[in-house]
């Protein structure tokens, strides 16, 4: 009898994990507070996984081979549910204080990428053929280190392990839980200002079985950050190219994730 309950209760499990885990993918943010407005009228859902809305102009772009980037914590935040703003980690760091890291961190990160571009060199200064990106951080939720580690830790138990199926799919229906983290780029001409491109993304950590991530309360953002600057520089190599634009998404559920 007891086995016959375990069974059941785990099929249902199941079947409410599975049809929650349909929502692991953030949903694109509901306003852009960075990019002009008049451009961001013009953003598109783009059939590309990787950012979630874009504009541009390739035939222009093309004409370009180095570039500036400026990465910034935009002045104008999303707003954040009292939730997500809630983060022990705050008792060690202020979020200003995490915001200003995350820019350096994401600046590192480009500067990383574009040295495995095969057309564009980054650049200090603007100059001829030179375009200027404007990386804008218009969002930051911090993972919640404890409760990730109890949520991972419990998946180890045999009632853990059970009720697996509910906990994912609680995570993949948030916004938050996990940490989460929204963009706005805008790629001008570096000498005259003018802009030939923008796009907007917002993603969460990776929904995952056993989420090594999520026992620090950064390590998700950084793993989003890393897959959008190697997703800038591949965009704008396409383009070079003449191909069209295609590049990675961001994984909303893995087995494990470290």
């Amino acid at each position: 009898m007891k086995k016959q309950w375990s069974k059941r209760l785990l099929q249902v499990t199941a079947v409410l994990g599975f049809s929650l885990l349909s929502g692991c993918t953030s949903p694109p943010a509901e306003e852009e507070v960075f990019i002009p407005p008049e451009y961001a009228g013009l953003m598109k859902q783009t059939e590309a996984a990787g950012f979630q809305k874009a504009w541009g102009k390739p035939a222009e772009i093309k004409k370009y081979d180095k570039i500036t980037v400026a990465v910034v914590v935009s002045p104008k935040q999303l707003k954040t549910s009292w939730w997500g703003s809630a983060n022990i980690s705050y008792l060690v760091d202020s979020h200003e204080e995490d915001l200003k890291a995350m820019a350096e961190y994401t600046h590192e990160s480009f500067r990383k990428a574009f040295a495995k571009s095969k057309y564009f060199k980054l650049e200090e200064q603007p100059g001829a053929k030179t375009l200027a990106l404007e990386f804008a951080i218009v969002q930051m939720v911090p993972n919640k280190p404890v409760l990730g580690a109890v949520s991972n830790l419990s998946s180890l138990t045999p009632i853990g392990l059970l009720l697996l199926p509910l906990k994912l799919g609680a995570k993949s229906a948030s916004g938050d839980n996990g940490g989460a983290i929204a963009m706005e780029s805008v790629i001008r001409d570096s000498q005259n200002g003018n802009v030939l491109a923008v796009f907007a993304d917002r993603e969460k950590g990776e929904t995952a079985l056993f989420n090594a991530r999520e026992f620090t309360p950064l390590s998700n953002i950084r793993a989003i950050i890393d897959l959008w600057t190697a997703n800038v520089v591949t965009a704008l190599d396409q383009v070079k190219e003449g191909k069209r634009v295609k590049v990675e998404a961001q994984a909303g559920f893995s087995i494990i994730d470290y």
